[in-house]
């Protein structure tokens, strides 16, 4: 009687370390396509120093991997560290499964922009990008191949427009 209890604690210990680790956001799943994006996504709006670059990489194979390891730490920082950016919104408008192992998603990112104008003005503009991401399984696992800008909408905030 002892013993089952025993292997009860032992088994619900094992099953809630298993669900930390596959909450635990700084690693892909791997599992889900549209989840693994999404952590992609919630990471580099969460970049805080150049050695974050490795995390994520984590998300990436192939070319679109080798070009952000290619990028110099100047780079990195300036599009990762330096620009002003603020998650509001992410929402999935297509999943289509190429193959087994491929799917392509179109998605739609939205973000504040705060950054300065190369003169040194503030600026406060709101940020729609349509994108679609090739995503890829291998060993188990999807990964981000690559992704294409779509469309691109800037509302920028007290701009004043003529008619």
């Amino acid at each position: 009687m002892c013993n089952m209890g025993m292997r009860w604690n032992l088994v619900f210990s094992f099953g809630l370390l298993l669900m930390m680790i596959g909450c635990d956001s700084r690693y892909p799943s791997g599992n889900d396509p549209k989840k693994v994006l999404t952590q992609y996504i919630s990471e580099s709006f969460s970049v805080k120093k150049p050695e974050d670059r490795n995390i994520l990489l984590n998300y990436m194979i192939g070319s679109v991997k080798t070009r952000l390891s290619a990028w110099s730490d100047d780079q990195f920082r300036e599009a990762f560290l330096d620009a002003k950016r603020e998650f509001l919104k992410l929402s999935f408008r297509e999943i289509k499964n190429v193959s087994p192992a491929e799917v392509q998603i179109t998605y739609e990112l939205v973000y504040l922009d705060k950054g300065q104008s190369r003169e040194g003005k503030s600026y406060r503009a709101k940020v729609t990008n349509r994108k679609l991401c090739q995503m890829v399984l291998s060993q188990g696992k999807w990964y981000i191949e690559d992704v294409r800008n779509i469309k691109e909408l800037l509302e920028f905030d007290n701009e004043l427009s003529l008619p």
